[in-house]
């Protein structure tokens, strides 16, 4: 007894068949023609000779040359590459069906051998392990079932001995030598990657908050909605789609690229200082202006009110950069409790660290650090105008006594 699911696809054919011959105007008496050819046609054995005819039309294969290039004309190839664990996205680690490619007239001899019978094998896997349950279907008085076989695994040949000059080829060196590499597209992973994008976007899921969004009056919903982003589709074929490969012409000739830009990190704009936060974070670069221009007053000796004045509104402005930093450390939370910054004072901490932030206020307890962060930044302000300028002699005791009176003044800025 034939298996279901060979007698639905006979039956699908012969109904396809007389759709197409007959008309509105179609007379009774060629319908029952039809009707009788379509019998003769779709008879197991009949389709048989004429499908494992047909087969060596087509190719299965892993890697359709057409995708690189629609003319492009090369040797099916069948990758076999063997499962690994190595986190690597490619054949043999994808569990995906074989493509197939050629004359798009012979398209469903591969629908039929990709039929599923009562077992769940399909009728391809059957032919190659020779089953008696294949035997048994494929028994016929006009066909031997080994020419019968012979032909329909003729759609699963592979060799390398034949390329195209319309693949893209790249030349990798080995040994001293090259290997002239032909790069090919595994179509069943692309579309099994579309599959499963379309899997999430469009889930059961997915559509019911989409509906219950959709109402005047929504009702309150709870569900995680899922979506992909910056998605691009790339169309293979363009109008003729079969002409590709099967899985081409199934998803209409359309597959998706995800997005293969960097990841957007939030980066922090200052890292807390491990050791000392003069020295780790107040880079010198950021204050050599204010450096040389502290440095330009120094050397305009006049002792007016004018100068004074712009002499400390430069150290203010270096101040209120340094608070900026402060503030964007503080911005990174509870930090300092990692091994990390193990090394760092923890009057530096109770400064910087907002965990601190409740017991800032109580002279008992916050270790006096706004006066140690007023020496600190008087000490770096003074050591990197050292560095910074070559003839910084003019800085002078008075200059020094002054900046630090300045930081008592404005002490709010690093509070």
């Amino acid at each position: 007894m034939l298996d279901p699911a060979i007698i639905d696809f006979l039956e699908n054919k012969k109904q396809d068949f007389i759709k197409k011959k007959v008309k509105l105007n179609t007379s009774e008496e060629d319908k029952l023609r039809f009707l009788q050819e379509a019998n003769d046609k779709f008879l197991l054995e009949n389709w048989l000779g004429d499908a494992s005819s047909r087969a060596k039309q087509l190719s299965l294969t892993s890697h359709p040359a057409k995708f690189v290039h629609p003319n492009a004309k090369v040797s099916s190839i069948i990758a076999n590459s063997p499962k690994n664990n190595d986190g690597l996205l490619r054949s043999g680690n994808v569990e995906v069906d074989l493509d197939i490619f050629g004359n798009a007239a012979a398209l469903d001899v591969e629908k039929f051998l990709r039929l599923k019978l009562q077992d769940d094998k399909t009728i391809l896997q059957h032919l190659e392990q020779q089953t008696p349950v294949i035997k048994e279907q494929f028994k016929t008085k006009k066909f031997s079932f080994s020419d019968i076989r012979k032909e329909f695994l003729l759609i699963k040949k592979s060799d390398l001995n034949q390329t195209s000059e319309k693949l893209k080829q790249v030349y990798f060196p080995v040994n001293g030598d090259y290997h002239l590499l032909s790069i090919l597209t595994p179509s069943g992973i692309i579309y099994k990657l579309k599959h499963r994008i379309n899997q999430l976007r469009f889930s059961n899921e997915n559509r019911r908050l989409q509906e219950e969004i959709k109402k005047s009056v929504p009702a309150p919903i709870s569900g995680k909605f899922n979506e992909i982003f910056d998605l691009t589709s790339i169309g293979y074929g363009g109008t003729k789609p079969q002409n590709i490969s099967t899985l081409n012409n199934q998803n209409g000739g359309i597959s998706f690229l995800l997005s293969s830009m960097p990841p957007k990190l939030k980066k922090r704009k200052v890292q807390p200082p491990k050791y000392n936060f003069f020295d780790d974070c107040l880079w010198t670069d950021l204050f050599a202006q204010d450096l040389m221009d502290f440095h330009k007053v120094l050397e305009d000796r006049k002792n007016n009110k004018i100068i004074r004045d712009k002499r400390d509104e430069i150290v203010i402005n270096t101040i209120t950069k340094v608070k900026r930093l402060v503030d964007q450390i503080r911005d990174n939370g509870h930090w300092s409790d990692s091994e990390t910054y193990v090394n760092l004072e923890l009057w530096q901490k109770i400064w910087l660290d907002e965990k601190y932030a409740s017991i800032r206020d109580d002279d008992k307890q916050n270790l006096d650090y706004q006066t140690k962060a007023q020496i600190g930044f008087a000490n770096w302000f003074i050591g990197n105008y050292k560095k910074t300028i070559e003839n910084n002699k003019l800085l002078g005791d008075d200059d020094i006594g002054h900046i630090k009176n300045i930081l008592k003044q404005e002490q709010e800025l690093l509070i």
